[in-house]
């Protein structure tokens, strides 16, 4: 796994993760919004990926080589990456402390057709 910075914490981060999913408190940019809707990839195909899969990169704050502004995130990326209905569905998950808590937000969605992410 590439970037493991966060390795060490996963069992933890899984935890809060799946709770906010149950709760519905994921939150989703306006980038990751237009691109499911473009690609047809909807907020379960999206939840169930995250619940179900552990992230394949993990790349700390300002070091996401992806996306319209590489470089630029102010927060850990998590890439999770699974199988909805046979198709590879590829997540971008920001992670962000917050206080005493964590906040997480979908950057992007996609079904990649080649690359890293297929094999």
């Amino acid at each position: 796994m590439e970037g493991q910075a966060y390795l060490q914490h996963w069992p933890l981060i899984r935890e809060i993760l799946e709770e906010h999913i149950d709760s519905s408190k994921v939150r989703y940019s306006y980038h990751a919004d237009e691109r499911m809707r473009v690609r047809g990839i909807t907020k379960a195909m999206v939840e169930f990926i995250l619940y179900h899969n552990d992230p394949k990169e993990m790349h700390e704050a300002q070091n996401y080589p992806f996306g319209e502004q590489p470089y630029r995130n102010a927060d850990p990326v998590l890439t999770v990456v699974g199988e909805y209905n046979d198709r590879k569905l590829a997540i971008g998950l920001a992670v962000k402390r917050r206080n005493r808590g964590v906040l997480f937000t979908v950057v992007t969605a996609m079904f990649p057709e080649h690359g890293r992410h297929v094999r």
